[in-house]
């Protein structure tokens, strides 16, 4: 390939990257292995000139974030009070907990917990009143997929069905785009070859994507070990929710909800039991459940 120069470098980092990437990476992964010095030596100089367009990002050697200009102070004021994002969830959770748009939503779930059916109920519910989008990383393929969606009995699925299904597995974040929509992804893995602690990472990454989409919303599945109430990922797994859930089999708790419906009755630690079909998308007898100490009610 031509010259490396400082010029197309700069060029590439000021409007490819949206966030974090490596020094290969740089003009598409076009630079030859023979210009990798002379790559991180520019790297360095532009990461210390007086002006720097980037910096690199922690202990991981190699990789760089392009420093963000141009950020406008918002009108705040101007906007209204109790903006609702629409959104209606199982459970009649709405009932409990108060959802700005721009926010997200968890689910973590224990293995056959209920997890994706509670997932898969929340696109029907909210399918004719929002542009409803399912991310889903297939998880028993296709045919399961329709299985599922169509054991939902007590809500018609018209033909064509008015969401759309996206086979996504990773780098969710890329894939929420439209204002005024409601994504639903099931779910949050942990990426090959990473650690758990970018669960978190990647509920951060929808969550600023959220920002500069009016109306939007995300519930996000996750998964968790039976018995627990967080998610793979640890505590970094709530930091970016508005409402936190934890589904066991049988069981449905509010870890934590940061804007209650009623300002008198906050509902965290509230817990509901139930039932559901086999397929998991039809929850049945739902009623409060209340833990005293070392009784239960």
């Amino acid at each position: 390939m031509p010259k490396v120069t400082k010029y197309d470098i700069e060029q590439w980092i000021k409007t490819i990257p949206t966030g974090e990437f490596h020094y290969k990476d740089v003009l598409n992964g076009a630079v030859s292995v023979e210009s990798l010095g002379n790559l991180r030596k520019i790297m360095h100089d532009l990461c210390h000139a007086k002006m720097p367009i980037c910096e690199p990002v922690g202990r991981r050697d190699g990789y760089y974030r392009p420093i963000q200009e141009g950020v406008m102070p918002l009108d705040w004021q101007s906007k209204k009070t109790k903006v609702d994002s629409g959104l209606i969830l199982p459970f009649n959770l709405r009932e409990y907990v108060f959802i700005y748009p721009k926010t997200v939503s968890v689910i973590s779930g224990s293995k056959s917990s209920g997890k994706t059916g509670f997932l898969y109920r929340t696109v029907v519910l909210n399918m004719n009143s929002m542009n409803t989008v399912l991310l889903t990383n297939l998880e028993g393929g296709e045919e399961q997929l329709h299985d599922r969606f169509y054991a939902i009995t007590d809500i018609e699925i018209p033909n064509p069905a008015p969401f759309i299904i996206l086979p996504v597995m990773d780098n969710y974040h890329d894939y929420i785009k439209e204002q005024k929509t409601l994504y639903v992804v099931d779910y949050i893995d942990v990426p090959e070859n990473m650690e758990f602690y970018m669960i978190g990472a990647a509920i951060t990454k929808i969550r600023k994507k959220l920002a500069f989409l009016n109306g939007s919303v995300a519930v996000v599945g996750l998964q968790k070990p039976f018995g627990r109430d967080i998610a793979f990922g640890g505590e970094q797994t709530l930091k970016d929710s508005t409402l936190y859930l934890a589904m066991n089999s049988g069981k449905l708790k509010i870890v934590d909800a940061k804007v209650p419906a009623n300002k008198k009755i906050h509902p965290k630690n509230m817990q509901w039991t139930f039932t559901y079909d086999d397929e998991g998308t039809t929850f049945k007898n739902i009623e409060p459940y209340i833990e005293y100490d070392d009784e239960k009610f």
